[in-house]
């Protein structure tokens, strides 16, 4: 998992590259530097990403500095490949001779905590950990990290909900090598604070700056914040399970999980015998950046499961896909896929009259009752709804008119998607069919 020589060469040789053509560009800006796990020293073999931050002084206003990090981003990629993305200000990311390059204007500042902008203390990381990892450490972060990516922990995108490499970083610094750090890691309690470089006393008051978290890093180069933020509780959960069990029981699977053959079709055709499953297929939201796509796609998911469940069916679990380029599909594993034509309706005590005029007004026609039953007003009525199908139909287009406009041209070419057409699209996507895999089989491997 350790990057080659070649590989760091390549590295070097295009970041000296892009640096000379920022340098010799027009503009305000003042420095460049290289940030992210390269500049680090931690980053896996095969990965081909370099973070440019180009830096600009702190008497440029905001709308100056923004329309400058742009203009020569824009310059420096040329021809290649590239976009504009968002951070907490824009920025441009691409594809230059192979690698994944983003170059991010920031605010030259003094020190991490009199940021301007979100982005300013991240080349504080790098001079941070340049300053404190051994060589050694250096080793045991891209363990850790591979560790993660087997258990599909690592990444603080929307998708993963995971960590971030910096925050593995800080971990290796704060534990020593490891096999400490997955030692501590299996022993956590919520909430776990990580605190490397002690700004804080009194763990009492980590908690109430940072209440409901799960785990809180401390950023060593700003005190105010958590690293861990974008942690859900699964994957923390998922970090503690899969460390005591690879302490119990240490095997290679553990690193390179992520990358084993999907599920067989064969299986998952056994497995969706057993499996009462529906769900919406839809074209994926062009134009969209991937973290905001995949935010509303998992909104969209939960929002379904509660118009549905409103209707008394019974979601169990629910699983959200995209291959970000031009499909998505929201699954739904239905307890009760058709409920009776008819449904109990209880009413208010008999003691609230005017309640009780309300309700039989509104009832007029039941199959059975009016009646009291334990006090309360009681009616059995026809089911306007009681398949699966005619529910999801219903809502989905009730969702899709109250959807934004930049969403709606997608969603209203939504349409139901049957079993048959699952395995048809698991046959085309392998790594669709890895993830639908998963979620049929429902285990966590390492339990």
């Amino acid at each position: 998992i350790t990057h080659t020589s070649i590989e760091l060469k390549a590295e070097q040789e295009l970041f000296k590259k892009i640096k000379a053509k920022i340098l010799k560009s027009k503009g305000p800006h003042i420095g460049v530097v290289l940030a992210g796990s390269v500049a680090r020293n931690t980053h896996l073999r095969g990965d081909k990403d370099l973070d440019i931050f180009v830096f600009y002084p702190t008497t440029l206003t905001r709308e100056k500095f923004e329309k400058s990090g742009l203009v020569l981003a824009h310059s420096i990629f040329g021809n290649h490949f590239h976009e504009e993305a968002y951070s907490e200000h824009p920025y441009v990311r691409g594809v230059i001779d192979g690698f994944d390059v983003e170059i991010v204007p920031t605010y030259k500042v003094n020190k991490a905590i009199e940021k301007l902008s979100a982005v300013d203390r991240t080349p504080f990381h790098a001079e941070y950990m340049r300053k404190h990892l051994s060589e050694i450490q250096q080793r045991d972060v891209r363990l850790l990290k591979q560790f993660l990516k087997g258990i599909e922990v690592y990444g603080a995108d929307v998708k993963m909900q995971g960590v971030p490499g910096y925050l593995v970083e800080i971990l290796i610094l704060h534990y020593g090598d490891f096999i400490a750090a997955l030692e501590n890691i299996a022993n956590w309690r919520t909430p776990a604070i990580v605190d490397q470089a002690k700004q804080y006393e009194n763990p009492n008051h980590v908690k109430a700056l940072f209440p409901n978290s799960f785990l809180v890093v401390i950023d060593p180069t700003d005190k105010t914040r958590n690293v861990a933020a974008a942690l859900s509780q699964n994957q923390f959960g998922r970090m503690m399970a899969a460390a005591r069990s690879f302490l119990k029981s240490p095997r290679e699977k553990f690193f390179f999980a992520h990358e084993e053959s999907p599920v067989s079709l064969s299986e998952i055709r056994s497995r969706l015998k057993k499996e009462e499953l529906l769900g919406v297929h839809f074209p994926y939201p062009r134009g969209m950046l991937e973290d905001v796509a995949w935010g509303q796609i998992q909104r969209l998911g939960k929002k379904l499961v509660h118009v549905v469940e409103e209707h008394d069916f019974c979601i169990r679990r629910h699983w959200v896909w995209t291959d970000g380029k031009k499909e998505c599909v929201l699954i739904l594993d239905v307890e009760n896929p058709t409920l009776q034509p008819t449904e109990l309706r209880i009413g208010p005590p008999i003691m609230d009259q005017s309640s009780c005029e309300r309700f039989l007004s509104v009832h007029k026609k039941p199959v059975s009752g009016p009646r009291i039953e334990n006090g309360r007003l009681v009616v059995i009525e026809k089911r306007k709804i009681f398949t699966i199908q005619s529910a999801l139909n219903i809502e989905w287009k009730k969702i899709v008119q109250n959807e934004a406009k930049e969403l709606k041209p997608f969603l209203s070419k939504g349409s139901l998607i049957s079993e048959n057409a699952l395995i048809s699209l698991s046959k085309k996507n392998k790594e669709f069919a890895r993830g639908f895999g998963n979620f049929l089989v429902g285990k966590d491997w390492f339990l």
